[in-house]
């Protein structure tokens, strides 16, 4: 098993030094981002997933908040301790409704780093495993089901509802997976539904402030919707073709959105 990853964002020089040491006799893999833009890139860009966050709020350009969401986005198991000097009630209540597992006033003993780094990697692993032997029953239960139909005359019509395909792609709506020329791709329950969208559209490319709404249910203007669309259709780029830079399956179409082309 791979030594946790962790990763502490936190735009003091000193308190990313005081943490790395606190943290860094117990095994775990560190990496560090001095402000939100920075750490947006690395959790972007990272091979593997991080496990744990260590989170500041105030700082500049990008405080913690997004950050925070973007990373629970990326990962809902992820595990992101605030550790704040300028934290309010307000905050932590927002903090804690947006995912994070812990809120902390600096400064923090390195004792109780440790304790609370501790706990929320053992959450995390609870969580992963849980959501393992989900899928393992999940698929037991689809080969259940797909014997017990395979001698219904209606079962072809069923799995031509369940299946989407598009060139390479294959879509199961029943079980929100999906495949790049039967290869699993790991997505977000927000990347599944971008990516549905798109393929059930094609050939007829869809604005963004179209796939927002009938993607996710939302609305917003153009300019935030473009804003919002943009980093999730950066992410399934990166996961749809990860060798072909930009995608050759999804396409931006100057003033009309973005296409998806088997």
């Amino acid at each position: 098993m791979n030594p946790p990853r962790i990763l502490i964002i936190d735009d003091e020089e000193n308190i990313r030094f005081v943490l790395e040491r606190a943290l860094r006799r117990a095994g775990y893999v560190l990496d560090s981002a001095a402000n939100g833009a920075e750490a947006l890139q690395k959790l972007n860009n990272a091979a593997l997933p991080y496990d744990l966050l260590i989170l500041d709020l105030q700082m500049q350009p990008v405080d913690g908040l997004p950050v925070l969401q973007a990373a629970i986005e990326q990962d809902p198991d992820v595990i992101v301790i605030i550790l704040t000097a300028h934290g309010t009630l307000e905050s932590a209540v927002e903090a804690l409704r947006l995912g994070a597992f812990d809120y902390l006033f600096k400064p923090a003993t390195p004792e109780a780093i440790r304790r609370r780094v501790s706990e929320g990697l053992q959450k995390r692993r609870r969580a992963l495993q849980r959501r393992r032997l989900l899928k393992q029953i999940d698929l037991l239960r689809q080969t259940l089901n797909e014997l017990d139909s395979a001698d219904d005359p209606l079962a072809s019509s069923t799995l031509e509802t369940r299946f989407l395909r598009s060139g390479p792609l294959t879509i199961d709506r029943r079980h929100r997976q999906a495949a790049m020329s039967d290869k699993p791709v790991e997505l977000t329950t927000t990347e599944f539904d971008i990516l549905y969208t798109l393929a059930a559209a094609s050939p007829t490319p869809i604005t963004p402030r179209d796939l927002l709404n009938r993607a996710l249910g939302y609305d917003a203007d153009e300019q935030e919707a473009r804003d919002i669309i943009k980093w999730h259709i950066h992410r399934l780029r990166r996961k749809i073709d990860p060798a072909s830079a930009p995608s050759s399956h999804i396409k931006t179409i100057r003033h009309k959105g973005y296409l998806w082309s088997p």
